[in-house]
């Protein structure tokens, strides 16, 4: 599995994965319920706090019609 290697907010390197056992849940006009397929990462220099889906750390030779 693929990792970011940076933040996506501020460009640097220096990030670590936080809250692996993460629940989301989106509410909108259309859509009330959990969103899976999360991972969530924080910038260790400037705090920010970035979901990625798993789906896109995932190596294309590994990945399936489903992601």
């Amino acid at each position: 599995m693929l990792q970011p290697v940076k933040c996506p907010v501020c460009g640097r390197g220096a990030i670590e994965p936080v809250l692996q056992k993460i629940s989301v849940r989106g509410d909108s006009e259309d859509f009330h319920g959990q969103i899976g397929g999360l991972k969530t990462y924080r910038c260790k220099v400037e705090g920010h706090v970035f979901f990625v889906r798993v789906a896109d750390l995932e190596d294309e030779d590994s990945r399936t019609i489903a992601s």
